[in-house]
């Protein structure tokens, strides 16, 4: 039992480190990835870095206005499989994450009257 509380310390505490700065992956190698696997059949590899590059210079500019649950949460999604992080998906994601919280509403649990139902 103890080791997995040391295991589960371990993973938060790599997860708060993830999320300390945006990441650094080599795009040209994963957008050369996910051509060889023919998954980018409309987009060139030189696009595809084009658009990392841009979501990574977004990602520095906006990365401490997103929480830092979050910023792990998505940079740990993209990174599953270790063959091509990218940061259009943590962005993407930070950004679906951001539009859900904007979502939620404080009439929730109101009454009928005052959600307009009648």
């Amino acid at each position: 039992m103890p080791s997995s509380v040391l295991l589960i310390s371990f993973g938060i505490s790599f997860v708060m480190t993830v999320a300390d700065k945006v990441p650094s992956f080599d795009v040209t190698a994963s957008c050369k990835a996910v051509a060889a696997f023919g998954l980018a059949l409309a987009h060139s590899p030189e696009a595809c870095v084009q658009d990392e590059n841009s979501a990574h210079a977004e990602l520095v500019q906006k990365w401490n206005t997103y929480p830092a649950a979050e910023r792990s949460r998505c940079v740990s999604e993209t990174m599953v499989g270790g063959d091509s992080p990218s940061y259009v998906e943590i962005l993407t994601c930070l950004q679906l994450t951001q539009e859900a919280e904007a979502l939620k509403t404080p009439l929730i649990g109101a009454s009928k009257t005052k959600r307009g139902i009648k």
